[in-house]
């Protein structure tokens, strides 16, 4: 298993919440993805984190191609400025 963190920095954190529930709502019916959850770290401004759970990199990975990404990403992208992923593996 994996545990895939997205670290995000986004414009009106209050705009974006809504769509990055429902985008983490979708993608937990992905093949491969276990659990998704997204919340806010309200000591740094505009930051975003989503934790989600896969059963392989791959997964994630083909994730982006998948319809959860094709429906969401275009809507919340007019609010993201930047983000990283960190991949860990479970031991």
């Amino acid at each position: 298993m994996v545990i895939v963190l997205n670290d995000n920095r986004v414009k009106d954190v209050a705009a974006y919440m809504p769509l990055a529930k429902a985008f983490a709502e979708d993608t937990k019916t992905e093949k491969g993805c276990i659990e998704m959850n997204v919340g806010v770290d309200h000591k740094v401004p505009g930051r975003v984190i989503f934790v989600s759970k896969w059963e392989t990199k791959e997964d994630f990975m083909n994730s982006i191609d998948g319809p959860a990404f094709q429906k969401h990403i275009p809507m919340m992208g007019q609010y993201y400025i930047s983000g990283q992923d960190i991949f860990l593996e479970e031991c």
